[in-house]
């Protein structure tokens, strides 16, 4: 079910990460137009979705690692959409009122964006032992 690899919702993580990261200048300042935010995170949704289609129809692997993906994946999902929230300004229930407050600290993007990245990281480089 995935595009083309197994690891593409976690490489697209990653940019949307450094994406972030960029955007706090805290390590590299890369300060972009607010839909290229949005465009990344949807892309990063779309994965998170065909991702967790993917864990549902291979359950051959163990039980654990594929709950631990689904709740990655379901944390990234809604790390996604208070993005998605606050750079357009759309009211996504739940998510624009709890989370989207929390997204004017500089210091909590920047976390969200290296734990987007380090998370991430760790799926990509763990792959070969899983597969």
């Amino acid at each position: 079910m995935k595009l083309a690899f197994e690891a593409e919702d976690a490489i697209i993580g990653i940019v949307c990460g450094l994406l972030l990261l960029g955007l706090t200048g805290r390590f590299f300042s890369l300060k972009l137009n607010d839909f290229v935010y949005v465009i990344a995170f949807a892309a990063l949704i779309i994965f998170i979705f065909l991702d967790i289609i993917n864990e549902f129809r291979d359950l051959t692997t163990h039980f654990g690692l594929i709950m631990l993906s689904i709740l990655h994946n379901l944390i990234d999902l809604v790390i996604s959409l208070a993005f998605i929230s606050h750079f357009t300004g759309w009211n996504i229930p739940y998510i624009t009122p709890i989370l989207v407050p929390y997204l004017q600290n500089e210091s909590i993007i920047a976390g969200i964006g290296i734990f987007l990245v380090v998370s991430n990281a760790i799926w990509l480089l763990t792959i070969p032992f899983w597969m």
